[in-house]
């Protein structure tokens, strides 16, 4: 790799254990905010410099990559690969990848561009992991067209020569179902369509003749495991009888696979292949559901909270988002097994307070975020809205501090309109008049700070974007960082406890004129708590103005340009009914910003040194 190659890479291990918080859990609120500060300003100096690096040597070549010579090209292709363990930077990986296409293109090295296809499309089923949930069809066409294009080289078999391109080949042809999901079943049937004509091929002895030299065995345990994710499609009740044999087939050619290498090396069984089998069991009538259940109940007690790697994220995090998703079949279970899941619950957040920052992978979140597809809430037990509260804070206490000041001023502001201009308020919660406001400010009160805590909620599928960047922003993550409202508002719409807050999730964002902001298909009027989302959306820019927790290169402003930014946004982004009210808290503000932060903090701390504050 070339230096700044180098240099970049090491600044981004070091950006991993400046935003750990771990070492400093036992300040108090003062010297933990300090410390804080100071990593932030240091993380600024990394990120500007691997900014600067970009800026200086790798984005002049990408625009211009049919100059770059031979040696250029061995080391963004290096470059690239060191990128990907461990997820450290999908996106410049990504971005890489795209231009070795079009060098591959521009002089016709077939092996490469056979490569670059596959690993371009590896890449976006990364990304689209972040989004699958929200929009599982932004990336998916064009891992289709990627994989799809390496896999069509299969009628030039025998004119490639390099094993490994052919090797490229039979993994596109397998990763092609990797742009096809099971939630519909056109998706569902042509992926499992692409797996059978994939197995067909790897298992045909003509071409492993061919090829002699290629892992078959491993592209063919790879096939078969990738066609057991059909259990979703079962799931739904849409699959016919030939994919549900066929999924069992799999299920139960892995496992056996499974206690083969398990023989051979000693390790122990995969908790996530049993799993697997025994679901395909379950949905081919094998096991009863409390069979299932007792099975997940015996696998999760075996879990080893310390393992970080994708086997234990499945168990620790995965596996109580399957067993929720189960419990939830019948009522009867999901009563007598309301210990088992808080239990669970409990001990997920635990796991994830340890988890150290370069483990925070791509698959991780998308394990912890899971857990809100299935959440199962009790009204005298574990609430969702307990649960997120201390999951923002065990993994990020700045973004805690954000929220808190966020949902205080909303509070403040929400107060001040009721003494001044109450009948800003009138449809909120109900109310008909501005006596029903009067009479309601307590309410009132508490759904506009609770609003500000969960407005941002949806950030947490981006932890390791918002937390660990280590260069400024593309494009293409300022646009994936936009669904954020989306899958914030998806997560808290589904549970009694936050459903209330869905719409400040979601519109949070938005321009009151309605020609900005996002997402473009939000609409003020179908929400009758709008005014609480135009108090926390402004309430919101005030403290990122104050206190970016994205940027850490934008310098915090003072109190009076923060205010002015919003007096000239007023009537575009923001109320101007509402605005002309927060300006005139300027006397307020500046009293409450005096030690707001700090004892943001020692709440955050609060929460942290408690070893288990959700209800028993």
């Amino acid at each position: 790799m070339k230096k700044y190659q180098l240099s970049y890479i090491e600044n981004l291990k070091q950006i991993m254990l400046l935003s750990d918080t771990a070492s400093e859990l036992g300040l108090d609120a003062e010297h933990f905010l300090s410390a804080r500060q100071d990593k932030r300003g240091r993380i600024s100096v990394l990120v500007k410099e691997n900014t600067a690096l970009l800026r200086k040597h790798l984005f002049p070549l990408l625009d211009d990559i049919t100059t770059a010579s031979a040696e250029d090209i061995a080391a963004l292709e290096e470059f690239a690969s060191a990128l990907t363990p461990g997820n450290q930077d999908v996106m410049l990986a990504y971005s890489i990848h795209n231009a070795l296409i079009v060098y591959a293109r521009h002089y016709k090295l077939r092996d490469m561009l056979i490569r670059e296809l596959y690993n371009t499309g590896m890449a976006l089923f990364q990304l689209n992991s972040l989004i699958e949930v929200t929009d599982p069809y932004r990336y998916r066409w064009k891992m289709q067209m990627l994989f799809g294009e390496a896999a069509a080289y299969i009628r030039n078999y025998d004119e490639i020569e390099d094993p490994e391109t052919r090797g490229y080949i039979h993994r596109s042809m397998g990763n092609l179902a990797l742009g096809y999901n099971t939630r519909s079943i056109e998706s569902g049937e042509k992926k499992m369509q692409i797996l059978r004509r994939s197995l067909q091929v790897l298992t045909d002895p003509v071409y492993q003749q061919k090829t002699p030299s290629l892992p078959w065995e491993t592209y063919i345990y790879k096939s078969h495991q990738e066609r057991t994710t059909g259990l979703s499609f079962l799931r739904t009740g849409m699959a016919g009888a030939r994919i549900t044999r066929e999924v069992m087939e799999s299920a139960e050619y892995v496992w056996e696979k499974q206690q083969e290498m398990s023989r051979r090396t000693g390790r122990p069984l995969s908790t996530r292949w049993r799993v697997t089998y025994n679901l395909a069991q379950y949905h081919c009538g094998i096991l009863t559901l409390r069979q299932l259940l007792t099975i997940m109940e015996e696998l999760y007690m075996q879990r080893d909270v310390s393992d970080f790697t994708d086997e234990g994220n499945y168990t620790n995090l995965f596996l109580p988002n399957i067993y929720a998703e189960y419990l939830s079949k019948d009522s009867r279970f999901k009563t007598a097994k309301k210990e088992v899941l808080g239990h669970m619950y409990r001990m997920m957040l635990r796991y994830v307070r340890s988890v150290p920052p370069e483990k925070m992978t791509f698959n991780f979140v998308r394990n912890l975020m899971n857990t809100f597809i299935n959440f199962v809430e009790y009204p005298d037990g574990i609430r969702q809205r307990d649960f997120l509260l201390q999951l923002v804070v065990c993994r990020n206490p700045e973004t805690f501090v954000y929220l808190q000041m966020t949902a205080s001023a909303a509070r403040m502001l929400l107060n001040r309109i009721i003494d001044r201009k109450p009948e800003l308020l009138c449809g909120v919660l109900g109310c008909a008049d501005t006596d029903e406001v009067l009479a309601s400010r307590e309410e009132l009160a508490q759904l506009a700070y609770d609003c500000g805590m969960f407005h941002n909620i949806g950030q947490l599928n981006f932890a390791r974007m918002t937390t660990m960047a280590g260069r400024n922003w593309l494009k293409e993550e300022q646009d994936l960082f936009q669904y954020h409202v989306k899958i914030g508002a998806n997560i808290l719409k589904r549970c009694e406890s936050t459903k209330l807050f869905a719409g400040a999730a979601e519109g949070h964002h938005f321009y009151y004129n309605t020609l900005g902001g996002y997402p473009d298909d939000y609409d003020p009027k179908e929400h009758e708590n709008q005014a609480i989302v135009d108090i926390v959306s402004l309430a919101a820019y005030f403290n990122r103005l104050l206190n970016d927790t994205i940027d850490y290169t934008r310098p915090p402003l003072p109190l009076d340009a923060a205010l002015q930014k919003i007096a000239d946004k007023s009537g575009t982004r923001f109320s101007p009914a509402i605005a002309s009210v927060f300006l005139e808290m300027k006397d307020e503000l500046a009293e409450y910003l005096k030690d707001g932060r700090l004892k943001a903090y020692d709440m955050a701390l609060h929460y942290l040194k408690k070893e288990d504050s959700l209800p028993q």
